[in-house]
């Protein structure tokens, strides 16, 4: 009854495939979203002012955004402001500048709307209405320079998932 226990090669084997399993559900999710930076749709929100910085978390940007702004106002205004909400707010792309807020629906209904128009999925957390990101992280040090920031460019994709890739100056172009 000296025996020791010694894994298996069946031990060894599961750990493999676990191991594998893990890599590519990984490899798999940063796939899609590198295909979304690629291929979504452009759209630029316009920010609205934020405190730029964090000092438990590094330098980063909190990110509010005009859109989310007009939307909370609207949700407050018709009675259903209420935690935990979700829906999806509808914009109206621009051909130079940032899309504008056009109301909002509780249901992804795609009905009633004009070939600029898109549906940008939303969630009230906490008090606020968040759009994709909330915050944009950089390097220490930066901070001045991301200052400067007066939109966010998103990538949106065709079922309304929203990716933020960067930020943009006030003439629009990237910091």
């Amino acid at each position: 009854m000296n025996e020791v226990y010694r894994p298996t090669y069946k031990v060894a084997l599961i750990a493999l495939v676990l191991g594998l399993l893990s890599l590519l559900l990984v490899n798999s999710a940063v796939w899609h979203k590198e295909q979304l930076w690629r291929y979504g749709e452009r759209l630029v929100l316009e920010l609205a002012p934020v405190d730029p910085r964090s000092l438990m978390q590094g330098d980063y940007m909190a990110l509010d955004f005009t859109v989310a702004r007009q939307l909370r106002q609207a949700l407050r205004e018709n009675g259903i402001w209420q935690s935990n909400l979700q829906g999806w707010l509808l914009v109206t792309l621009q051909s130079h500048g940032p899309a504008s807020y056009q109301g909002y629906r509780l249901t992804n209904i795609e009905s009633n709307m004009t070939g600029q128009q898109r549906l940008i999925p939303f969630k009230v957390r906490k008090g606020r209405v968040r759009i994709a990101s909330n915050a944009w992280f950089f390097e220490e040090g930066q901070a001045k320079h991301f200052s400067a920031a007066r939109f966010g460019e998103f990538r949106l994709s065709p079922e309304g998932e929203l990716l933020l890739i960067g930020l943009l100056d006030a003439k629009l172009q990237p910091l």
